[in-house]
């Protein structure tokens, strides 16, 4: 035990001293241990096929004694469209909205653009989002200081009023496309709207569609890896369930860069109690697919449909689903999802039961799964849990691979 005056201060800067090495330890191996997820994923093969059940997705020179986790806030890319909202739910006031960690509010001017700037005012750090929308203008609730939709404060209401250089706010490019609202975090100069992924089909005419927005208490790639691997429709899902057991999963034979499919095939069985709902006969054999399309950072479009044994897939029933996946922090997620059909567009009550059918599969039956699996792995990357690989899985592999390029990318540069 220290004694004296000179003993104790040794004592204290010993300690500091421990725990800055501790410290910069724990960001040393936070570092070694992405490289290694990059270097698996740069050496691994990725493509379906070459997943054999049983096997372990293995880092290199991980240490397994303890159980990984997250420090700080997990990275996203910037540099990327994400899903903000549909646009019928911003409007002419304010409507606040986490985005991959960032505090964000909306709004639309009065030419009814969407201006999306960020909820906190620099002065006192309170939400904007509590104070009032003047025109163009967010007043701060707290002591009124204004700003516009380039984040710039317009007024200080104050003293001499003058506005100090730091006095302004970060602002985003959005812009709406396919009845979507798209936000772009990174560099506005950037931002290029041919990018967004295609989801025309949200707004084409020839389709009836019907939406809805999920809120889930877990991170958006473990949702991702559920849609990924609809193999387990069988298990979670009654009303997707087949008697002939799980679909036929169907390699990638040709992975582009940014983008991942998962085919997965019913060929010459009967119906589901889906298809059934939707009218295709019963007692008639058919060729169902699932074939999803993934597309960074999260954005996911299932071709979904049924036809006869051998016949076109124009001569069946057509239900695209899409699939809009957004971060809204590390543990929970933005969801939102659409059905559109090509059949019976005018029957207002199957539009209805497709709304309650939606609702009931993900959020009743996909929900509790996923933020039970949230919950069960913490603040840990999935990944570095060393999690049992079988061959359906390739797909939802494949899409962390490139996440986790874009992240090396956006970092290198």
């Amino acid at each position: 035990m220290p004694t004296t005056r000179i003993d104790m201060l040794v004592a204290m800067r010993t300690a500091q001293a421990r725990r800055h090495h501790g410290a910069r330890q724990r960001r040393d191996d936070e570092k070694r241990r992405r490289g290694a997820i990059s270097d698996w994923a740069d050496s691994t093969h990725l493509n379906s096929q070459f997943f054999e059940a049983g096997e372990r997705c293995e880092t290199p020179d991980r240490d397994l004694s303890t159980n990984p986790s997250r420090e700080e806030s997990m990275a996203y890319i910037k540099n990327i469209w994400y899903a903000a909202a549909w646009s019928s739910e911003i409007a002419r006031d304010l409507f606040p909205r986490t985005i991959a960690n960032e505090k964000i509010v909306f709004y639309r001017t009065e030419l009814g653009e969407i201006a999306a700037i960020e909820d906190r005012c620099p002065h006192r750090f309170v939400p904007l989002h509590l104070g009032k929308l003047k025109g163009d203008i967010v007043e701060c609730a707290y002591h009124g200081l204004c700003f516009d939709a380039s984040g710039a404060c317009t007024l200080n209401p104050h003293g001499d009023g003058k506005i100090p250089r730091a006095a302004r706010v970060k602002a985003y490019k959005v812009v709406e496309k396919h009845s979507i609202a798209w936000i772009w975090l990174g560099d506005p100069e950037s931002a290029d709207a041919d990018l967004i992924a295609d989801f025309s089909v949200l707004t084409d005419p020839r389709f009836q569609t019907v939406s809805s927005y999920l809120h889930v208490a877990a991170n958006y790639q473990l949702i991702s890896d559920n849609l990924l691997d609809l193999s387990h429709g069988q298990y979670i899902h009654p009303m997707f369930a087949n008697a002939e057991g799980p679909p036929r999963f169907e390699p990638e034979k040709d992975p582009t860069g940014h983008e991942v499919w998962a085919r997965f095939s019913r060929p010459n069985q009967y119906p589901n109690k889906y298809f059934q709902m939707l009218g295709y006969p019963k007692d008639q054999r058919g060729d169902h697919r699932n074939y999803m399309r993934w597309s960074a950072p999260s954005l996911l479009l299932l071709d979904v449909g049924m036809t006869g044994v051998g016949r076109p897939v124009e001569e069946g029933l057509s239900i695209p689903t899409s699939h809009l996946l957004t971060p809204e922090t590390d543990t929970t997620t933005h969801y939102f999802w659409a059905m559109s059909r090509d059949f019976r567009q005018a029957d207002a009550a199957l539009s209805d039961e497709l709304l309650r059918v939606g609702v009931a599969v993900f959020d009743d039956e996909d929900k509790p799964v996923i933020e039970a699996q949230q919950r069960m792995i913490e603040t840990s990357e999935l990944m570095s849990l060393n999690p049992v690989l079988l061959q359906t899985d390739g797909p939802a592999v494949r899409a962390r691979r490139v996440i986790e390029a874009g992240l090396k990318a956006e970092l290198a540069n």
